[in-house]
């Protein structure tokens, strides 16, 4: 599948597309990016999943479940698109969804058997998105975007995150006494 052009997607999506190392192709980032996660969270005591590097910045938990969200919506998407379905979708305020997400009774284990089930539900449908379904246009916040600018914005959102939670929430300043 080709890399989309500027025209597929929004231009705040730009942010994350940069972050994609060049000539990667869709399946194998959001395979590497999954493995990464894993890597970097998966020993994580539990007690860290609670951890936030500021006041009124989410959890460690709860950005898994933001990931967890954004990727299970745009696969809606994509498939939505990959139908080419003409109906308009609307945006979704990451925010809102998570004042209504509680992740306080989850483990970090449960959140990655969750995000597991949605990568693997993204990967089929990237197996199943013909170079022709992948260019199909659809409007979601109220922009055109493709199915190929979709998968690769779900890579590119991932590795922005894997970054936030690199740099901000497991620097050896933040675990210093």
């Amino acid at each position: 599948m080709k890399r989309p052009k500027k025209g597929e997607y929004a231009p705040f999506h730009e942010t994350y597309l940069r972050l994609l190392p060049p000539r990667s192709s869709a399946s194998s980032l959001l395979k590497k990016t999954f493995k990464e996660s894993q890597a970097l969270l998966g020993k994580l005591p539990e007690a860290l999943g609670n951890h936030t590097y500021a006041p009124g910045r989410w959890t460690i938990k709860q950005v898994l479940m933001h990931l967890i969200d954004f990727e299970r919506v745009f696969a809606f998407r994509i498939l939505s698109f990959m139908r080419a379905d003409r109906v308009a979708l609307p945006g979704f305020n990451q925010d809102f969804w998570m004042e209504e997400a509680d992740v306080s009774q989850r483990s970090i284990g449960d959140l990655f058997k969750e995000w597991k089930i949605v990568r693997d539900n993204t990967l089929c449908l990237l197996q199943q998105c013909t170079e022709t379904q992948s260019t199909f246009p659809g409007t979601a916040s109220g922009w055109k975007v493709t199915p190929r600018a979709l998968f690769y914005i779900i890579a590119g959102h991932h590795i922005h995150h894997l970054n936030v939670l690199r740099e901000k929430y497991l620097s050896d300043d933040d675990h210093e006494s």
